[in-house]
């Protein structure tokens, strides 16, 4: 009877909240098999053209988030492993190409730099490494991913991926923030970069040196765990073109170890000029094949 009203309540909250719960392991298959030969990273599509396309179909993470400029958008997804690297060929719609973030625009009235309304488009991809996974951020559970970060400006201009960990936990930590999850609990999150280098600093300007200067600094030579992940992309007639590649075990404790003839939980999320949380998701299976 307990677990009759337990399965009520949870449909209902779902029904009203629009808040579906992605289990762990869920969503489609994407099957990460054995390539001929090591893609050019270019952000072409030439070396995928024998790679099946497994769509996946995001929304929204937050229902009437007036915000959110991606809305219910379907990805097609390609993965494949040579030698000891595994690559991703990742395509979406975007009828716009943003490719700076928070320019400072000299202010002759404020006699200063402020920050403009420019906000690059992101990808991020997640994986499981260990606890309650759920490709939500604010679902309420505890767990560890790997989160790969594709930044059209802070990330594609030192070309690679932003490679960080997300940690999600009841119990308050060291750099974790608290959140109110979905589910009512309070839950502390901290995500930080991988290891290394840092990939790109802010600066503001005293004095004026040009009517625009770009916020952040990148670096274009970072080193360490940070850089595993070398991409390279192209916006083209309103559609995004992202190739990422990365040794399937790093070797670094901040990193997801993947392994041929293995499955990993993940999830998937498009950030369409925002610099906020405003995004759709969806959870997918990643399966890395011996074949």
């Amino acid at each position: 009877m307990r677990a009759f009203i337990f399965g009520l309540l949870t449909h209902l909250l779902v029904a009203i909240t629009g808040f579906g719960i992605a289990a762990a392991g869920t969503g489609p298959i994407v099957t990460s098999a054995s390539l001929k030969s090591a893609p050019k990273l270019d952000g072409n599509a030439d070396d995928w053209q024998n790679v099946p396309v497994v769509q996946v179909q995001i929304t929204p993470a937050n229902d009437g988030d007036a915000k959110n400029y991606t809305g219910a958008i379907t990805l097609d997804v390609r993965s494949g492993t040579f030698g000891n690297n595994i690559y991703f060929f990742i395509e979406w719609p975007d009828g716009t190409k943003d490719v700076t973030h928070k320019t400072l625009r000299w202010s002759e009235e404020k006699d200063g730099y402020v920050e403009g309304k420019d906000r690059e488009d992101r990808l991020a991809l997640k994986f499981d490494m260990g606890g309650d996974f759920y490709s939500c951020m604010l679902s309420g559970t505890e767990y560890k991913a790997d989160m790969w970060h594709w930044k059209a400006y802070r990330s594609q201009t030192a070309g690679i991926v932003h490679d960080k960990s997300h940690t999600y936990s009841f119990k308050r930590f060291p750099k974790a923030k608290k959140h109110s999850a979905k589910n009512g609990k309070e839950i502390w999150i901290a995500r930080p970069s991988d290891k290394g280098d840092k990939l790109y600093k802010s600066q503001r300007p005293i004095d004026n040196i040009g009517e625009s200067v770009p916020k952040y600094i990148v670096n274009p030579n970072v080193k360490g765990s940070v850089a595993d992940i070398k991409s390279a992309a192209k916006w083209a007639n309103g559609i995004w073109y992202v190739e990422m590649t990365r040794k399937l075990n790093t070797g670094h404790a901040d990193d997801v170890s993947f392994r041929k003839g293995q499955t990993y939980k993940a999830a998937i999320a498009v950030f369409n000029h925002t610099g906020d949380d405003h995004h759709s998701t969806s959870p997918f299976v990643l399966d890395i094949t011996n074949q």
